[in-house]
């Protein structure tokens, strides 16, 4: 099982890549269509931006790609050792329709591949924030 830490503990619970507490989606259930989109502009709790640059998750299509590839694969191979006789159109029905109901999943997913791969796990992100941000309070009192 994976550890707070580690990338795919980040990557498949879709946490702050920084910190690993807060949520990446501000609604976790991907099958809510209204809020699929919906991304905080920074985590609340180490400050780390999610969308780093303008145009950044446009990576994450290909990340999309590739998973949606490895599934049609792996459903292929399901159905040649489980149902040898199966024919193309019982395969793409199940294929494609599948697809299509983890649409949601895989692009929430991808967008967390996509932000781990770039933002690295701090296990000391959360005081350096809470320390930056007293810094910054104490600069504004001083004013």
């Amino acid at each position: 099982m994976a550890m707070k830490g580690s990338m795919l503990n980040g990557i498949i619970k879709m946490k702050c890549p920084r910190c690993q507490e807060s949520n990446l989606f501000s609604d976790p259930n991907p099958y809510n269509l209204s809020k699929l989109f919906q991304m905080p502009e920074r985590c609340d709790k180490c400050g780390q931006k999610f969308e780093i640059e303008p145009g950044f998750f446009y990576g994450s299509m290909y990340v999309s790609y590739g998973l949606s590839i490895g599934y049609l694969v792996a459903v292929w191979v399901a159905f040649i050792v489980l149902y040898p006789d199966f024919n193309v159109t019982e395969y793409l029905v199940t294929a494609v329709g599948s697809l299509i109901a983890l649409t949601p999943l895989f692009f929430r997913l991808s967008r967390s591949v996509w932000i781990h791969l770039f933002v690295k796990y701090d296990e000391h992100a959360i005081e350096k924030w809470q320390k930056k941000s007293e810094e910054e309070k104490t600069s504004l009192e001083s004013d």
